[in-house]
């Protein structure tokens, strides 16, 4: 049996680590779009649409592969909540979402090359976070962690210590649930 190349749209460090851990050896060949927030469209259907595309975009570029690609986005009330523009928008989103819950969702799209079968799937975690200080929000800003991710922090990195539940798939709050991802790899492989 031929083995199918596995190509990772994208190049956060968060989502390899995540995906190496499940095995596979895979390529990465990062997405070239901008991501855009649409608010007439449900989270669960805007990160799979943005899921895909990313691996649309990165299909482009390749002849004969599986195409792995990702979206996350943090749900707030009726809200979404991006990656933070500057410093003032993350301190923002994290005074807004200190003491309260909130969702993650991510979108994961599976898209072959060459005969463009796609799969689309989501992960959803919630999580609860402490009350935290304006000070504590300052101090965490200047690290600079917030900046690249949605919702201004990272759940496996600084961000943990304002996580006070976690409720679903730990590697889903990281970008890329694994236990979704595994069957769908498995469903093109197999």
């Amino acid at each position: 049996m031929l083995k199918k190349r596995i190509v990772l749209a994208s190049n956060s460090p968060r989502r390899i680590a995540l995906l190496k851990s499940l095995g596979y050896s895979f390529d990465i060949i990062p997405h070239r779009i901008e991501e855009s927030i649409f608010h007439d469209i449900l989270p669960t259907d805007l990160a799979q649409h943005l899921a895909f595309i990313k691996a649309r975009d990165v299909s482009k570029r390749v002849d004969n592969a599986i195409i792995i690609a990702a979206d996350t986005l943090i749900v707030y009330g009726n809200g979404i909540l991006g990656k933070p523009k500057d410093t003032r928008d993350a301190k923002w989103m994290l005074s807004i979402l200190q003491g309260s819950g909130h969702e993650i969702i991510s979108g994961v799209c599976i898209l072959e090359v060459p005969s463009g079968k796609k799969m689309l799937r989501f992960g959803r975690t919630h999580i609860k976070i402490k009350g935290i200080t304006e000070k504590e929000i300052d101090e965490y800003v200047r690290t600079g962690e917030p900046l690249d991710k949605a919702g201004a922090y990272a759940v496996q990195g600084e961000g943990r210590k304002f996580v006070e539940k976690i409720e679903g798939s730990y590697s889903n709050a990281v970008g890329l649930p694994l236990e979704i991802v595994k069957k769908m790899i498995n469903f093109f492989i197999e």
